[in-house]
């Protein structure tokens, strides 16, 4: 059997709540764990990880043709998450790397979670309120007026695996209108069938209509800042927001200052354009905004499950075993 070395690469999650997953990849080879810096170049990332032919990848670094173009024999890199925006796939093909990831329906109901939470948190003011408790401000009270959710208008702008739970979670546990807006929605066949109720709009309707607006788009040219001064201009005064997929969604200082003039009364994100965010970082400043460290996936159930199929992919490499799941150039195409 080859020598393996395996690099657990920015995940800090992997193998530390479940260490059984990293005493099965002990059984396979050596284990290394690297945290780096997400903007590293690539052929530093390259040479950082010189020696290592299996990688277990974050969302972070990126994996770019120049560090496929200076690493030496890759031969599995497994993502520990749904998404490849950090992976030059085709430049991994042609340096014959093979590339995995987790399914998406593991992570749906986790990240659809914890974008309502952060949303009902923010919009009923839970971490302003918690926090006066605790220094014994009990009488200000009134301070911390939210608003309901039931019968409101829900606006989802993205409408793959996460942003389908979300319309979901919306229409039957509030009871309200909801719009999604995506030019290609990838939400399962049928879907819309299942769910009349679910309107499919223009990002200007969904944009000038909701009471509360969920990012769950994927970043690409076309939803980069997506959340902007312009877009902004077209919202209800009072709009509440939630991300859970990809901080740069939003332009930042637009936000803000839609936030300093209260054109958006709240803003809820797991996810943000630089992570981890500095600690002078303003949206940190700014009590109209909750800020989780990219947290959405973070249950019993979601990580264990993610972490398995990590394993999992490198004991059926190595076996030749068919793997669960290769990304082929209709994944690339659709890029759920």
């Amino acid at each position: 059997m080859p020598e393996y070395k395996i690099a657990l690469v920015n995940s800090n999650s992997f193998g530390k709540i479940y260490p059984e997953h990293i005493q099965r990849l002990e059984k396979i080879g050596t284990v290394q764990r690297f945290i780096v810096d997400q903007q590293i170049p690539g052929k530093e990332l390259a040479e950082l990880l010189h020696g290592f032919n299996i990688i277990i990848a974050s969302v972070t670094p990126n994996f770019t043709r120049e560090f496929f173009e200076n690493k030496d024999e890759l031969l599995l890199l497994s993502r520990h998450g749904i998404g490849y925006n950090n992976v030059d796939v085709p430049a991994a093909r042609e340096h014959g790397t093979l590339v995995t990831l987790v399914s998406q329906l593991v992570e749906r109901d986790a990240v659809a979670e914890n974008a309502f939470t952060n949303l009902l948190a923010i919009t009923r003011r839970t971490v302003a309120a918690d926090s006066a408790t605790h220094k014994g401000d009990w009488s200000n009270r009134a301070d911390f007026q939210g608003t309901n959710f039931t019968g409101k208008t829900y606006g989802v702008i993205g409408c793959g695996n996460i942003g389908s739970r979300v319309a979901e979670l919306f229409l039957y546990a509030f009871n309200g209108r909801v719009l999604v807006a995506d030019p290609e929605p990838h939400a399962a066949d049928g879907w819309f069938e299942a769910n009349p109720k679910i309107e499919h709009v223009s990002l200007e309707t969904l944009l000038k209509e909701s009471d509360f607006i969920s990012l769950n788009a994927s970043l690409n040219a076309t939803s980069e800042e997506i959340i902007n001064t312009d877009s902004i201009s077209l919202m209800k005064d009072g709009v509440y927001i939630t991300n859970a997929a990809r901080g740069a969604l939003i332009n930042e200082p637009s936000l803000l200052n839609a936030i300093e003039s209260g054109k958006i009364a709240g803003y809820g994100t797991d996810t943000m354009i630089e992570e981890p965010v500095q600690q002078d970082h303003p949206f940190l400043k700014n009590n109209h905004i909750i800020v989780t460290p990219h947290t959405s996936a973070y249950t019993d159930d979601c990580l264990h499950a993610m972490g398995e199929k990590c394993v999992s992919d490198v004991e059926n490499f190595i076996n030749h075993q068919p793997l669960v799941r290769e990304i082929t150039l209709t994944d690339e195409l659709k890029n759920l």
